[in-house]
């Protein structure tokens, strides 16, 4: 009897397993079929085949995510913005959901209403986010509340946010009459620490070898945060990869740090494109330590180092960045 008993716990155990693996063999190609679909531009069968298979799976995150995608992508606003709404009903308020309303209303300039959703998410957000202050400003500046957009451009500042080259964006261009915008800019430049001595780290190359700054006196240092899952990351690659091979016997060193999880991904992507300069990959996102010692909170970040070990130039890519090294490997 026991054995009959063990015997039928089994069958049962395994008959769930099969189950279990036919549901996520049919998951896997379901969205392996919609991703195809969105990677080809077939919007309109992409959204049709996310229903078949809300249907078929019932709702999930990653096809919720992917309707709205499309839905923005076919500027389908007001149904996107029903959709997030039924979404807000249904699970409540998220920072995800009111991020998303967020911008389908300021793309529809729906200010008011924007505005509602960008301070909504910032109170609920577990932590204070310097876009979050920033997505607000936008509120205000397309408002042409000026005050208020500088007030919120400082919190920004306060909480983190270290682009200084606002100037060359035009959006910006109503508070270019006021001194205190100006102002804002040097604070951020001074938190950055241009023009001052580059903060010292030493990370682990993948190689096994380890990498400090400050040893690198007498060559431009270029410093590179990016992750393999940032597209503008990789588009920048084949820039820097000129640049290195075109600087690296006069004096340039490059140091990437990924910001990704997995070291060994980071690794194989870099032997797969031939990438020769410097890496380093902790797999602790953007908890590593030397991210969070330059305060980057957005990719890619550059930061380029003089041959003294000074900060000259933050921000920068494309031809503007080649234009920076070739100046300092000229010692100008």
């Amino acid at each position: 009897m026991k054995k009959l008993v063990a015997l039928t716990v089994i069958v049962s155990f395994l008959l769930i397993s099969l189950g279990t693996v036919r549901a996520d063999t049919g998951k896997k190609e379901w969205l392996q079929r919609i991703y195809q679909l969105y990677g080809e531009a077939k919007y309109m069968d992409a959204l049709y085949a996310i229903e078949q298979a809300l249907k078929a799976m019932g709702s999930s995150n990653e096809l919720l995510q992917l309707k709205y995608n499309i839905l923005v992508k076919l500027k389908r606003y007001d149904e996107a913005l029903a959709f997030i709404d039924g979404e807000i009903k249904k699970s409540g308020e998220s920072e995800e959901l009111l991020a998303a309303k967020y911008s389908l209303l300021f793309k529809q300039g729906k200010l008011v209403e924007a505005l509602k959703a960008a301070m909504r998410k910032d109170k609920i957000a577990k932590s204070k986010s310097p876009w979050d202050s920033m997505n607000i400003m936008h509120v205000y500046l397309r408002m042409g509340s000026e005050n208020e957009a500088l007030d919120w451009l400082q919190e920004a500042v306060r909480r983190g946010f270290i682009s200084y080259r606002l100037l060359d964006d035009k959006k910006y261009a109503l508070l270019e009459r006021n001194k205190r915008f100006y102002q804002i800019i040097e604070n951020i430049k001074l938190s950055i620490g241009l023009g001052y001595p580059a903060k010292n780290f030493t990370v682990k190359l993948l190689g096994g070898d380890h990498f400090t700054l400050k040893e690198q006196r007498g060559k431009v240092v270029l410093v590179y945060f990016w992750a393999y899952w940032c597209e503008p990351c990789k588009q920048e690659m084949p820039h820097l990869d000129k640049i290195y091979r075109e600087f690296k016997d006069k004096g340039l060193e490059i140091v990437a740090i990924s910001l990704d999880s997995s070291v060994k991904k980071t690794g194989e992507y870099i032997r797969q494109h031939k990438l020769q300069w410097k890496h380093s990959c902790s797999g602790k996102v953007w908890k590593d330590n030397t991210v969070n010692l330059y305060g980057v909170n957005t990719l890619p970040s550059l930061w380029v180092v003089d041959k003294n070990g000074f900060l000259r130039s933050f921000g920068i890519k494309g031809e503007e960045l080649r234009k920076v090294i070739t100046a300092l490997i000229a010692g100008q």
